[in-house]
């Protein structure tokens, strides 16, 4: 007699199976997926206990041989990590009918980056090819993540003094503009998802104060400039400070 989750399958073939507890729970080796994706552009800097703490924070969910972890066209919000198992990843091809294979996955690999620097829609499918096992951070709650643990912040009243003391400080305003409020004179704006694409416009030599308005931005734009060279923190309560 079938049971209820073997029925469910049935139906729903690209769902997660069930989520554990932890890492630990699942089998999963910590130290050896935090060697594999310390290689990532947004990580590449970090020491190798901070990595082993996200991926602690990250939801474990086991998956099925089909599921689409990730699905060309969809907003992407969470950063993923195919911690087990293999995968394919496919994209659609305007010059023919169906998907292009683009590269087979078959060891720890990060995903979705680009989801927490603000893009877009997903560029590619990922289909797991096998069962397997996924982590999963949603991007409020990796910039949470990374505002606890990794940059540095600082208040409204440190950066407006900074500002009008010297020259050798920027605020940037990273949030999203729009909503009929502007910007005030003095205040560079890049929005996080160009922000990657302009850094060649920073100055190394100066300190940047990255604003927005929940801190959510803040603290991943904050990130990318550290891992970049540049001196930065995060801005708390960043409207204060837009001008």
């Amino acid at each position: 007699m079938l049971t209820l989750l073997d029925r469910l399958k049935t139906f729903l073939p690209l769902r997660a199976l069930r989520c554990e507890a932890s890492l630990a729970d699942a089998g999963i080796d910590a130290d050896g997926v935090a060697a594999r994706i310390v290689r990532s552009e947004l990580f590449c800097h970090l020491e190798p206990e901070a990595i082993c703490s996200l991926l602690e924070a990250m939801d474990v969910v086991r998956v099925r041989a089909g599921a689409h972890i990730m699905k060309q066209g969809r907003r992407g919000d969470s950063y993923l990590v195919l911690a087990r198992g293999s995968a394919v990843v496919t994209s659609m091809d305007s010059g023919r009918e169906g998907r292009c294979i683009l590269a087979e996955l078959n060891e720890p690999t990060g995903l979705g980056e680009e989801a927490l620097l603000g893009a877009g829609a997903r560029m590619v499918t990922v289909t797991m090819q096998t069962n397997g096992i996924v982590l999963r951070m949603k991007r409020d709650a990796f910039a949470s993540f990374v505002g606890s643990h990794f940059i540095p912040w600082e208040l409204p009243e440190t950066v407006l003094g900074a500002a009008t003391s010297d020259g050798g400080s920027v605020r940037i305003w990273v949030g999203q503009v729009g909503g009929g409020q502007a910007v005030g004179e003095g205040v560079l704006v890049i929005p996080l998802n160009q922000l990657r694409g302009r850094l060649s416009e920073l100055d190394s030599g100066k300190t940047y104060y990255c604003c927005c308005r929940d801190g959510k931005d803040s603290a991943i734009a904050t990130l990318l400039l550290m891992q970049r060279g540049f001196k930065a923190s995060a801005v708390r309560d960043g409207l204060r400070v837009r001008g």
